[in-house]
């Protein structure tokens, strides 16, 4: 079962949502579709641009602990593999896609989640009742090559430092002052905007934006390209030492409660 709507609107823009109830966390196979889902936009000339957000509450809950991680390769003794491929590879796929892609965040942005969010080139936010972060560290969880890289791309170190190393979940009035969103908007005409905000963007000439885009975005591309199996390898060990491990058993015992 698809975990992904695809719906044409308007001037070219195609909408992307996650839906992958109760919180759209993130699995391998939610990237398959996600990616896929890229895949399909870029290579249809009818799409001028990709509106992506989240169906009900979440934008992303982030990984999905029960099944985003394969924690039994991690294990392992064998030659060094990369658990967070299917991670790489999608927001790679967000880093070259050619043509604009604008966030819609109206519900909760965290950890992985905040990851995909901040992977589109345009991100708008509605004003709400709704948590942001990146909390990963306090859960004893590390950033992935590709991950760090998008925050590199997107925030400045400050803003990077007090997400990445404070761990907080922060309401969604501090998104826009963190650099999460690019700008709030009030309940009354924010679909509305931001699809006039796509449609825009996607009239802009093609090879223009595309080329653009692909400069913007090229070295952090390389830095993540240059990663090395071993280097990935000992990212996701982080994962099995003894307090990350009680960490995440006790985060879970606490949403469970």
């Amino acid at each position: 079962m698809t975990t992904l709507r695809s719906e044409d609107r308007e001037a070219g823009v195609r909408l992307l949502t996650l839906d992958r109830p109760p919180a759209n966390a993130i699995t391998p196979a939610l990237l398959n579709d996600l990616s896929g889902a890229l895949d399909a936009a870029r290579d249809d000339d009818t799409v001028r641009a990709v509106v992506f957000t989240g169906q009900g509450r979440f934008f992303s809950a982030g990984l999905d602990l029960r099944g985003g991680i394969d924690f039994q390769a991690l294990s392992s003794t064998g030659a060094p593999s990369d658990p967070f491929l299917p991670l790489r590879d999608c927001l790679l796929n967000f880093l070259r896609f050619p043509k604009p892609t604008v966030a819609i965040v109206r519900g909760h942005a965290i950890a992985g989640g905040l990851i995909l969010l901040l992977a589109c080139d345009y991100r708008l936010g509605l004003e709400g009742d709704y948590r942001i972060g990146l909390n990963e560290v306090a859960i004893g969880a590390s950033f992935p090559k590709a991950a760090f890289e998008i925050v590199r791309l997107r925030l400045t170190h400050q803003q990077a430092s007090e997400l990445l190393l404070g761990a907080a979940l922060y309401p969604a009035g501090q998104a826009a002052r963190l650099g999460v969103v690019d700008e709030l908007l009030p309940p009354g005409s924010f679909e509305e905007t931001v699809f006039r905000r796509a449609s825009r963007l996607g009239f802009f000439p093609r090879d223009a934006y595309a080329h653009t885009k692909a400069a913007l975005v090229a070295e952090t591309i390389a830095r993540i390209e240059s990663e090395t199996p071993e280097e990935a390898q000992r990212t996701a060990a982080v994962w099995l030492s003894a307090e990350s491990v009680a960490a995440r058993a006790a985060q879970a015992q606490k949403l469970s409660s």
